[in-house]
Parts: C-alpha cells; structure tokens; sequence
C-alpha cells in the first residue's frame, strides 16, 4: 500500500508564507494613534494606555483622549470646553439626544452630574486592526462636527435657541461639512 502525498503547490504556499509573514507586523493602535498625530504634527501627551492632545479649532479648543487594544476596541474621546449649567442640562441632553438620534453614529454624550459634554467614538480592532487611514477620517469628522456644532450648543447653553431649533440648524451644518467633503474628494 502506497503512502498517499499531501498535495501541494509551491506557488500558493509562497504567497500564503509571505502573507503570514506581512500580518505579523500590524500596529498597535496606540501606535497607529501616535503616527497619525505626529503626521499632522500635533503636540501629544501620552502615557501607557493613552495619548492626549489639546487641538485649536476654528471656534473652540478642545482636548482629545485616545486609546485602543489590539482585538478588542480603539476609542476617541473629544472633550468640548463647557459644561451645562444644571439651569440648562435639560435643553442641553435633549439637543444632543436630537443630534444623535438620527445619526449613524451615536457621538454626543452628556454627564448630567457635572454638565460635562463630550463626543466618543469606539471602533472594533477584533474583525481587523485599527489603520492609520480610520483613525484620521475618524478624528477629523468628530473634530469637524464639534467645530460646526459648538455654536449650536453654547446657543441653548445660553438660552438663545431652544434645543429643537438648534438641533436642526447643527444637523444642516454638518450635512453641508460633509457635501462639502464629497465634493472636495470628487475633485
């Protein structure tokens, strides 16, 4: 009885092997966070799990906290430079509720304790990692939304527009950013 012979193909097994040995060098992305920021020459803080940085916007400044795991999840946090009043936490929840509500993506976040107002994105590093081009797309959106939204919210922090109203001009201001983009990349 003859001994059978895996079949094989030296061809296939090559480009499998060179593969393989390409996969073994995918980022952190705390890595991938790093590069980015130093490719658009931010000035960063970062420690262990997190880097840190304070960006100049057109109509505001604010602080961004990243941090991410290899097969679990990368985060970006933009802090925004006001808190609600607890007068105005109310009109401030139900704004940022209206910005959510139909967005893909649920940013806006309100801490009701202290009036703190933050946007945060999470995005899955388990069905691949993190790439440099994500991370940049999704910083610059949050941080391009904040910019076109601040406006808005110190609005109904104020009392000068009810939250609906804002709700709706900061939606049209975004739709515009992103009409804007598309027209930009189609150049």
């Amino acid at each position: 009885m003859s001994k059978k012979r895996p079949i094989t193909n030296p061809q296939l097994d090559a480009t499998i092997e060179e593969a393989q040995e390409s996969d073994t060098h995918v980022l952190h992305p705390h890595e991938v966070m790093r590069n980015v920021y130093q490719k658009m020459e931010v000035k960063f803080q970062e420690d262990d799990d997190t880097i840190s940085a304070r960006l100049n916007l057109e109509s505001l400044e604010v602080q961004v906290i990243t941090w991410g795991a290899p097969d679990d999840l990368a985060a970006v946090i933009v802090k925004l430079p006001i808190r609600a009043a607890p007068k105005f936490r109310a009109a401030a929840g139900e704004f940022l509720h209206r910005l959510n509500y139909g967005a893909p993506r649920k940013f806006w976040e309100i801490d009701h304790n202290d009036g703190e107002i933050r946007m945060a994105a999470y995005t899955d590093t388990i069905s691949g990692p993190l790439t440099e081009s994500t991370f940049r797309a999704l910083l610059n959106f949050m941080l391009m939304t904040a910019n076109d939204v601040f406006p808005y919210l110190t609005s109904v922090l104020s009392g000068g527009m009810t939250a609906e109203f804002a709700a709706d001009q900061a939606e049209a201001a975004i739709r515009a950013m992103c009409n804007a983009d598309a027209k930009t990349e189609e150049v």
